[in-house]
């Protein structure tokens, strides 16, 4: 598993391969700054910086991430917590969140996520597509705040805890 990271004027991209389960949003958003055939497959360089972190933003996993580095905001945590079970797959939450152990120790904050939810992932907690392989099925569901700690403050960011 590889962490990357990819610098141009005004915006560096960062890259957790072990949390890219490949949805290729990117590519279809951003088909120059982002191709899978081309090494480096990411070019930051490649289209504004505001498009580059616009993708960036649409991808539901947190692989993808992104610093300014020309004093533009960085990405907003968006508010309420939005949470969803998908069709046969992850739980994608969007927001602002803190993933912490069960003892609630912090592992990080972040402002999306693709949890595992069937189980199989060698990666846990995040998923890592192992559903397809071993054909996980659950209707789904759109749960706002689902995994939401009830005491969590409206104006902070919500805690999500492994089992």
């Amino acid at each position: 598993m590889a962490k990357r990271t990819y610098d141009a004027e005004g915006i560096r991209v960062l890259w957790d391969s072990s949390r890219c389960i490949h949805t290729m949003r990117c590519l279809v958003d951003e088909p120059e700054v982002f191709k899978a055939d081309r090494r480096p497959w990411v070019d930051a360089g490649a289209a504004p910086p505001e498009r580059v972190a616009a993708a960036v933003e649409r991808c539901p996993t947190g692989a993808l991430r992104y610093e300014r580095t020309d004093g533009t905001s960085q990405e907003n945590r968006i508010r309420p917590t939005r949470v969803v079970a998908t069709q046969d797959g992850p739980v994608l939450l969007k927001g602002d969140l803190r993933l912490e152990t069960p003892d609630g120790e912090l592992v990080s904050e972040e402002t999306r996520l693709a949890l595992c939810r069937c189980g199989m992932s060698s990666n846990p907690p995040y998923c890592d597509n192992s559903h397809k392989r071993d054909g996980f099925s659950d209707p789904g569901l759109d749960a706002e705040d689902a995994v939401s700690e009830p005491h969590d403050p409206p104006d902070g960011p919500r805690s999500v805890r492994g089992a």
